[in-house]
């Protein structure tokens, strides 16, 4: 909407020197411009439903000697739009080829494109100096992937914005054929007779491969009271599980999982052995470590403290003369007078022993002095008597 005021007025478009109005009436075609006024002194232009087209000068001009006039200006913003014929649709590359995703849009001002996977994750766009370089969006009209691999698989989301709102976007899948791989984590396996065992493998490929079971270079094993096999899919990736249940003597063996599709195929395989079932039984070890507390216990008694000790006759009368000499008051002291009386008669105790000890060894060395003063003895007698018989 634009305003001239006063009277044999007229609009011009500028860019292309056309008259729009004159005075009261509309001179264009242009069923969306229309004219407004008031005292033949105010005239007001208006646009209906602006489109790029109108962007531009508009001049009102006045019938005077000199002429005059004025210029206002019409910009018009477009919001952001994506051109599709000039865009990237879905696309599919064998691993280790290079990629090119395209985006154009047009708009006022002009949009800025970004890139961005669906998923939010990082995209690899290859190395700079030996390091890997990710990023979790790019600004441009075309990505470049360079030695594209399984990783870079998924959707990425093309986004143009100019401030104008709405933004848009544009969808598109990127596509990497691979041959099947596979990672085993477990390859020796061991389950006792009679229990149920899992086995599991785990395989990438795109396209998606064909996954199966077989045993000892077997047919495929398939779903029954024995086996029962389950596939868990994510995206390229596959977990593969082989559940075998009650096992019995020949369901020992090696087992192989299978993965092909158009680009190759590959196996794997898995050895399943038998192993004792568990044992409650206690080993050599434990019994010893049992007897050793049981004869812990029999030496101290649990229940028994150190101050119950019996003591002899005068060493009760001593006690009992030092406990009316210093009379006890706290239960604290008491014990701890208790306990070091205890440990006084463990070492007269031991004392008495070691005595008792070395009492008999002295006894049995005096009776073996004893014994070979006997035989010496006994042989001078014996030589006497055989000089005076000669």
């Amino acid at each position: 909407m634009r305003l001239c005021f006063f009277s044999q007025a007229a609009w011009i478009k500028v860019e292309t020197k056309a008259i729009l109005t004159i005075h009261h009436h509309i001179i264009t075609r242009n069923y969306r411009i229309s004219l407004s006024h008031s005292d033949n002194r105010n005239f007001v232009l208006h646009i209906r439903n602006v489109q790029k087209s109108d962007r531009g000068g508009y001049m009102c001009q006045i019938n005077t000697a000199p002429m005059k006039s004025q210029i206002g200006y019409v910009d018009v913003l477009v919001p952001p739009d994506i051109i599709m014929n000039e865009s990237s649709t879905d696309i599919t590359a064998r691993e280790g080829t290079n990629v090119s995703l395209v985006c154009k849009a047009k708009g006022y001002p002009s949009p800025n494109i970004s890139w961005r996977r669906e998923d939010n994750q990082p995209i690899p766009l290859g190395t700079w100096h030996g390091k890997k370089v990710l990023a979790t969006s790019f600004d441009g009209a075309q990505l470049n992937i360079s030695r594209v691999s399984r990783l870079h698989m998924g959707a990425y989301l093309c986004i143009a914005s100019n401030g104008v709102p709405p933004s848009v976007s544009r969808r598109i899948l990127l596509h990497v054929n691979f041959p099947p791989v596979m990672w085993i984590p477990n390859q020796l396996v061991g389950a006792p007779l009679d229990k149920d065992v899992t086995l599991d493998c785990h395989t990438e490929a795109y396209p998606a491969s064909i996954n199966y079971w077989a045993k000892d270079g077997g047919d495929m094993i398939i779903n029954d009271a024995k086996y029962e096999t389950s596939i868990k899919e994510k995206n390229y990736k596959v977990h593969m599980r082989l559940a075998i249940k009650n096992l019995e003597p020949q369901d020992f063996g090696t087992y192989k999982c299978f993965a092909e599709n158009s680009l190759g195929s590959t196996e794997g395989s898995i050895r399943l052995y038998e192993i004792p079932p568990p044992t409650s039984e206690p080993t050599k070890d434990t019994a010893a470590i049992r007897r050793q507390s049981v004869e812990e216990v029999e030496v101290f008694p649990r229940h028994q403290s150190l101050g119950s000790v019996k003591n002899s006759g005068k060493e009760t009368e001593d006690s009992e003369g030092d406990q009316s000499k210093n009379p006890v008051t706290d239960g604290k002291y008491r014990a701890s007078e208790e306990a070091a009386a205890a440990h006084e008669d463990h070492s007269q105790t031991s004392n008495r022993k070691r005595n008792r000890s070395g009492s008999e060894k002295v006894s049995e060395k005096s009776a073996g002095y004893k014994t070979k003063d006997f035989t010496l003895i006994l042989t001078l007698v014996l030589a006497v008597l055989f000089t005076i018989s000669t």
